[in-house]
């Protein structure tokens, strides 16, 4: 697993719950604002589960805002979320 590492939501209302809890911690985002999160978040995930601090299949948080159950699509280089395990 090298290289950069994107995210996505299995569905659309995961990732609306995840941008709701996301913008009521820290505020409204711009485009180019949540473009840096997700990718914060593609590299903060891949770097735990490279050191072996985060399993695929658990939940994931970032910055104390829960992004959802990870899941990998490894051809796509892809971290996929989930809010229902």
């Amino acid at each position: 697993m090298d290289g950069k590492w994107e995210i996505d939501f299995y569905r659309d209302r995961d990732e609306e719950a995840f941008l709701d809890a996301y913008e009521e911690k820290y505020g409204p985002l711009s485009d180019e604002e949540w473009t840096t999160v997700y990718e914060e978040i593609g590299q903060e995930i891949d770097r735990q589960v490279k050191k072996g601090t985060h399993e695929l299949g658990d939940s994931f948080t970032y910055r104390d805002v829960l992004v959802g159950y990870s899941d990998l699509n490894e051809g796509y280089s892809l971290y996929l979320f989930s809010m229902d395990k």
